[in-house]
C-alpha cells in the first residue's frame, strides 16, 4: 500500500507558552460557538477566548520582530548584547504571561461548587 502523508498539521507545533494559548484560546471560541457552559455566561468564555487569542497573537508578532531585529545584528553587537538580549526576551514573555494570568484569567470568575 502507498502512504499518503499530508503536511497539513506540520506547522501547528506547539513550542512556545504563546502558541498554546493562541491554539486553546481558538479551541474555547470554537467551542463556545456551539456548547453553553453551565456556572458561566457565554459572553464571559468568548471574552476569554478573545482576549488569550489577541494576547498570543501580540506576543508573537514582538517575538518574530525581536529575533528579526537579532538577525540583523552583527556577531560584534550580538556577543556585546547578550545579557540585555536575553534580558528583554525573558521580560517580554513575562509581560504577556502576566497580563494573561492577572488580567484575562480572573474574566472567568470563581464558582465553588
Amino acid at each position: 500500500m502507498t502512504e499518503v502523508k499530508l503536511g497539513l498539521l506540520d506547522n501547528l507545533a506547539i513550542n512556545n507558552w504563546y502558541k498554546f494559548l493562541l491554539y486553546i484560546g481558538g479551541v474555547i471560541l470554537i467551542l463556545s460557538m456551539f456548547l453553553e457552559p453551565k456556572g458561566i455566561t457565554i459572553m464571559q468564555v468568548r471574552t476569554f477566548s478573545i482576549y488569550t487569542i489577541i494576547l498570543s497573537l501580540i506576543v508573537w508578532i514582538v517575538y518574530d520582530r525581536f529575533y528579526l531585529y537579532i538577525d540583523h545584528m552583527s556577531d560584534y553587537q550580538f556577543k556585546d548584547n547578550k545579557f540585555t538580549l536575553v534580558f528583554v526576551k525573558y521580560l517580554i514573555a513575562s509581560i504577556g504571561l502576566y497580563i494573561w494570568i492577572f488580567s484575562i484569567v480572573p474574566i472567568i470568575p470563581y464558582t465553588q461548587t
